[in-house]
């Protein structure tokens, strides 16, 4: 009998090693993709806000209106406005919004996301 000389492919193991790799790593993407497209809508209803000529002059419940629309074209409803906080510096407004989602995995594990945006707008003179 003749054996090969080096062995070649990959065990049943090997490949159950690589699919529950592929497997966890596909769950994960599953889970955190929601949080992460909606913290995505946050920020880009920030941008648009900080793009705005008039974004300097309005006040903190106006900001949150505005913010709160845009985000409700853009279908993120369960987002809350009290992490929205505004701090003038100057003649310079920095709108920040800083929040944590937790993001259930299985049973009593849990991910939390954290995120953090801010957007600077020049105040009326």
């Amino acid at each position: 009998m003749q054996y090969p000389k080096r062995q070649a492919g990959m065990t049943i193991w090997g490949l159950m090693f690589v699919l529950g790799t592929l497997a966890f790593f596909f769950f994960l993407f599953v889970k955190l993709f929601s949080p992460y497209m909606d913290d995505f809508k946050v920020k880009t209803a920030l941008e648009s806000l900080a793009r705005q000529p008039d974004a300097g002059s309005m006040t903190v419940p106006a900001i949150q209106e505005a913010i709160r629309k845009r985000l409700e074209i853009d279908n993120a409803d369960n987002f809350d406005l009290s992490a929205l906080t505004v701090e003038t510096r100057g003649k310079m407004k920095i709108i920040r919004i800083k929040y944590e989602s937790v993001v259930p995995m299985v049973y009593n594990v849990s991910a939390l996301l954290s995120f953090d945006h801010v957007a600077e707008v020049r105040g009326s003179e």
